[in-house]
């Protein structure tokens, strides 16, 4: 048996998982052929409640079913009504950021994902359960555990994402299809983050790393791409991995993965291979993903280097690679170079209107680049 919408001149047929014998249905005989009609008992015993439940959504969609044919109908009406695991799409969805090559965000979000399953307790977890007031409770839990409340902040923002992913996933609101109806973060606001920590170091103390001994390659490895970092305008460790391969490159070109799916313009950027940064380009372009099969052995192995570097050097606490694009930053402002001026040469996101209208010109950050690093002289 198939139930059909007919709409506008289309039909579409719904499937059911019932069959008619020849005694469910009677037949009529007439000039223009026989007729085969079920019979009301078998109709009401199995397909009345379907019938009416479809109307009643059908009804449901006002006016917007004037816009929509049968099949579109079909599919609104037939959507999956069943219950939804938070937990499972939660883990399909953070698993689908490691195939997109977003290893950061998929750690990150795997972790931070699986202290608030532990949290509740459940093998399964509906949407609806997510309330303010659990967040709340999260919170408090997860203060009570330790946890820093930059920390906090991060896996909250992971819960949050995973939510808002089910509901885009889920709902359709041009259709008026809603099968998440709550939402808990609306009432809920995590704790202000403190100010940022200053990560800025003086030229002496950049000095000093660029010309420390060290008898680990894997050390010297790690701080030539700090200082690889710093002399081109504080290009983090994921896009030399990604994109430095060709060592007789002029300008390194690249789209900043950490942002390109979020900007217009991709955001690409042109920065020059100056005399400074010349050797450490011809070494590590290619041995760099020869020596890591990943970003995340390539961060580890930094951090750990730039630890023992810390080690050798006393005067410059807590080193990690963003020291190199912090401090390359301040050294651009107090060369007297405009914020805006500054975040165009760290590959930051426009904010003007007018930069819609004035062609790139990559003149700017090598200005830039070439007062900051004049500084080391």
């Amino acid at each position: 048996m198939k139930i059909r919408i007919t709409h506008k001149g289309t039909s579409s047929y719904i499937d059911t998982s019932y069959y008619a014998m020849k005694s469910d249905v009677t037949s009529t005989r007439s000039d223009s052929g026989t007729k085969i009609r079920l019979k009301k008992v078998f109709i009401d015993t199995y397909l009345t409640a379907s019938v009416t439940e479809y109307r009643k959504k059908i009804n449901e969609l006002g006016a917007r079913v004037e816009f929509l044919t049968a099949s579109d109908i079909k599919e609104i009406i037939t959507k999956d009504n069943g219950q939804i695991d938070l937990f499972e799409f939660g883990d399909r969805y953070i698993k689908a950021l490691l195939e997109e090559g977003r290893e950061t965000t998929y750690a990150r979000r795997k972790s931070s994902f699986k202290k608030f399953k532990e949290f509740t307790g459940r093998k399964v977890f509906s949407p609806e359960l997510l309330t303010s007031k659990l967040l709340k409770d999260y919170e408090r839990h997860l203060l009570k555990s330790g946890l820093k409340l930059v920390s906090l902040i991060n896996n909250m923002a992971d819960i949050q994402a995973v939510f808002n992913k089910a509901k885009y996933e889920y709902n359709d609101e041009e259709l008026g299809v809603i099968r998440i109806h709550n939402s808990p973060f609306s009432r809920y606001s995590p704790p202000e983050a403190p100010p940022s920590k200053k990560r800025t170091l003086d030229i002496d103390s950049i000095k000093r790393i660029r010309d420390v001994k060290l008898t680990s390659v894997a050390d010297q490895i790690s701080r030539d791409l700090f200082m690889l970092s710093f002399y081109m305008c504080g290009t983090n460790a994921n896009d030399f991995f990604a994109y430095l391969t060709d060592p007789t490159i002029v300008r390194f070109e690249y789209t900043r993965n950490k942002t390109k799916g979020k900007r217009a313009d991709n955001a690409f950027i042109s920065i020059k291979v100056v005399d400074e940064a010349r050797p450490l380009v011809n070494s590590l372009a290619g041995p760099l993903q020869a020596r890591y099969n990943t970003p995340r052995g390539l961060n580890n192995r930094l951090s750990e280097s730039l630890k023992g570097i810390v080690s050798v050097l006393s005067e410059v606490p807590d080193l990690t690679f963003y020291h190199a694009r912090h401090t390359f930053a301040t050294l651009a402002r107090k060369c007297g170079y405009s914020r805006e001026d500054v975040g165009a040469a760290l590959n930051h996101k426009r904010k003007l209107i007018t930069d819609d209208y004035i062609d790139d010109d990559w003149t700017l950050i090598d200005k830039i680049q070439r007062s900051v690093l004049d500084l080391l002289k």
